[in-house]
C-alpha cells in the first residue's frame, strides 16, 4: 500500500494511523469482518467459505479476529448450528 501512494512503509503507517486512529491492519480486519458479517447474515455460505471470501488466510485466524469484535461471535455460533 505504501508504494502505491509513494510513501515509505513507516511514513504510510504513521499517516494512516493519524487519520484513522487505527493501524492499517486493524482497519483492514475491520473491513474484512464487516464483509463477513454481511455474508453470515445472508446465511447462504459455509463459515469456511465466508472466511476465504473475506480475505482471511485460514479459518482459525478468521475466528480469532471475529471473537475480538463485540457481539459477532454469536453469528458464527448461530451459523454453525444451522
Amino acid at each position: 500500500m505504501a508504494s502505491l501512494v509513494g510513501l515509505t512503509p513507516t511514513a504510510f503507517c504513521r499517516y494512516f494511523k493519524e487519520r484513522t486512529k487505527k493501524t492499517f491492519v486493524e482497519y483492514l480486519n475491520d473491513m474484512r469482518i464487516g464483509h463477513a458479517k454481511k455474508l453470515l447474515i445472508e446465511g447462504k455460505l459455509k463459515i469456511s467459505t465466508i472466511s476465504a471470501e473475506s480475505g482471511f488466510n485460514n479459518l482459525s485466524n478468521f475466528i480469532t479476529q471475529f471473537k475480538k469484535t463485540p457481539g459477532c461471535f454469536r453469528l458464527i455460533f448461530k451459523k454453525s448450528m444451522v
